[in-house]
């Protein structure tokens, strides 16, 4: 199997037990683990439209980079717990279905590694005027669906990263004296951070922007909820 797609990372393990490393104290084995597993750039992950199957772009990882997982199922859950917990994975899709792409991943590696997570990169969230009632805003479905996922399943993640791009970017980086956006974007920025609050772990809360430097105002809201702010 090819270990570049992420379905391979989750696998039947096999039954021959690899001698030698248990009689090493779990730190040293899990500084062997680290040095094997953990890349320095992010894990990019991604979907061919209609497929099922999460890929991993990972340029700079080892050859056969995660065939120790493979050798039993200690090593398999041990060394998981490193793959899955100190690497950075980042979900690249600037479309509407962030979320499938999350699922399936999360789907893919299950809950037990899905709860080692502990730093990722998805889209930052889009808010919506509601159709007929101009005072309500709402999340758009599929990034509040993320935020949810992210809520049951990634029990350790400490960090995350929204990323906001020319598709997600409306307002955010283009000044404005209107009252009415400045209403919309503390409302907006108010809901995100509510979600953000539902996951206990989270620690550091980052926005990247690709498309422009933010707003004087929305830098101003950022900051006031503790978020930091950096340039793609």
């Amino acid at each position: 199997m090819d270990p570049s797609k992420t379905s391979s990372i989750h696998t039947s393990h096999t039954a021959s037990p690899l001698f030698g490393i248990f009689s090493l104290p779990r730190k040293v084995r899990d500084d062997i683990y680290r040095r094997v597993l953990v890349v320095a750039h992010p894990l990019y992950l991604f979907q061919q439209t209609g497929s099922e199957v999460v890929e991993i772009f990972a340029p700079e990882r080892p050859v056969r980079w995660l065939a120790l997982l493979y050798t039993n199922r200690q090593v398999h859950e041990e060394a998981g717990a490193v793959v899955y917990g100190l690497n950075h994975f980042m979900f690249m899709d600037t479309t509407r279905h962030q979320a499938n792409l999350l699922q399936s991943f999360l789907n893919c590696i299950g809950s037990f590694n899905a709860g080692h997570l502990s730093h990722i990169s998805i889209n930052f969230p889009v808010a919506e005027i509601v159709k007929g009632q101009p005072g309500k805003i709402v999340l758009r479905e599929d990034d509040l669906h993320s935020l949810k996922l992210l809520q049951e399943k990634c029990i350790k993640l400490t960090r995350l990263e929204t990323l906001v791009h020319s598709y997600n970017s409306i307002g955010l980086a283009k000044e404005s004296q209107d009252s009415d956006d400045s209403q919309f974007w503390q409302e907006a920025l108010s809901q995100i951070d509510a979600q953000l609050k539902v996951i206990p772990s989270l620690s550091k809360t980052i926005v990247r922007f690709y498309n422009g430097p933010p707003t004087s105002e929305v830098v101003e809201l950022m900051q006031r909820l503790r978020w930091v702010i950096l340039p793609g």
